[in-house]
């Protein structure tokens, strides 16, 4: 397998997580920003919107994170899990994006009030919403084991809860599930790590 993409993108976290969540070896290679190289032939030829992650395993090419993520977890892929990969696609990554942007890549002079105040409202009722779906007692998201939702939704938050650092206090089925996933190798390995190049000053 080749993966194609830097491992400062949160989608390509996702990917670089869940390889090593099924010890599926790989060769990596860095592209996008700072790395530049989107805009290669070779890389070109293989990813049509030219972002990140891409993964090549033989003839099989695909980008989009959670499609990569189906693919490496169809063995265990259940149709609970991937409602809960919608869930993330949907309704938390979109106010994260906002939120991470507002933060992270725009320079605090230039940041928007009002569209921060939106993007965390937003997420706010995300967390609501997985944290009354994990009152019932299950130790992951789609059930008992752990599967590719857990990775979708996980790799949020390392950034959210360094933004701000609060934000599960009310939610609390929500950080006792955030507790757990963090202690995963792949999770420490490719999620808790510095976003510092992606910041602006």
């Amino acid at each position: 397998m080749i993966l194609w993409g830097r491992a400062s993108s949160v989608n390509v976290q996702k990917v670089l997580w869940a390889l090593d969540e099924v010890e599926q070896s790989y060769v990596h290679k860095i592209v996008g920003g700072k790395f530049g190289g989107l805009d290669d032939p070779a890389f070109a030829a293989i990813a049509p919107l030219r972002r990140v992650p891409v993964l090549q395993d033989g003839d099989v090419t695909l980008w989009e994170s959670h499609a990569i993520l189906r693919y490496l977890g169809q063995n265990g892929m259940t149709p609970m899990a991937d409602t809960w990969m919608e869930f993330g696609s949907t309704t938390l990554q979109p106010p994260f994006i906002g939120l991470f942007w507002q933060r992270v890549r725009i320079a605090p002079a230039q940041q928007d009030a009002q569209a921060l105040a939106g993007h965390l409202n937003s997420l706010m009722s995300g967390l609501t919403a997985l944290n009354t779906s994990l009152s019932d007692g299950r130790s992951f998201v789609a059930g008992n084991s752990f599967s590719m939702a857990d990775i979708a939704l996980g790799s949020l938050f390392h950034r959210i809860t360094d933004l701000y650092p609060d934000i599960l206090r009310d939610h609390p089925h929500v950080a006792k599930w955030h507790k757990s996933i963090a202690t995963r190798a792949g999770y420490r390995q490719w999620i808790e790590s510095s976003y510092d190049e992606l910041k602006v000053t």
